[in-house]
């Protein structure tokens, strides 16, 4: 089952580099839909903090996690953390539903995305391109995220 797991993170990664390149070749300036394309970016953008503020937490909870076993002799400074949750329960609860709240947007984005180009609003494949590659990542997210909690 780690193997999935390692699979589908390395795949996340290789579909957020993607979505990158593409995202960069979308044009916005200037055009006649200029209003209803950066609506788009600040969803994405908002997307985008809720996701840094959502690393910041697990950042802090694996640190922690590995605070815990560096005192109970368990691991060394530069360990991974890997394994027991042992002191930090706590955090779950807020970082939990933080995590969800995150792939559910994930995939709202990318529906809207869909949407717009389905609609004829925004008939440009970087659209739908992102827009599939938004919903791919939140479904991987939301069942990687179930699977290590389970």
């Amino acid at each position: 089952m780690e193997v999935i797991s390692v699979l589908g993170w390395v795949c996340h990664h290789y579909c957020a580099m993607l979505m990158a390149l593409v995202s960069l070749t979308w044009g916005i300036k200037g055009q006649p839909d200029c209003a209803r394309k950066q609506r788009g970016v600040e969803l994405f953008l908002c997307w985008a903090v809720m996701q840094g503020f959502a690393m910041m937490l697990q950042n802090r909870y694996q640190r922690q996690r590995l605070y815990t076993r560096i005192a109970l002799g368990k691991a060394k400074r530069m360990d991974v953390v890997w394994g027991e949750t042992a002191g930090v329960e706590g955090q779950l609860l807020l970082l939990c539903p933080i995590l969800f709240l995150l792939q559910v947007f994930e995939g709202y984005v990318g529906f809207l995305l869909l949407r717009t180009a389905h609609r004829g609003i925004i008939p440009e494949w970087q659209v739908v391109v992102c827009g599939i590659l938004l919903i791919a990542m939140a479904i991987g997210n939301f069942a990687n995220t179930v699977d290590t909690l389970m």
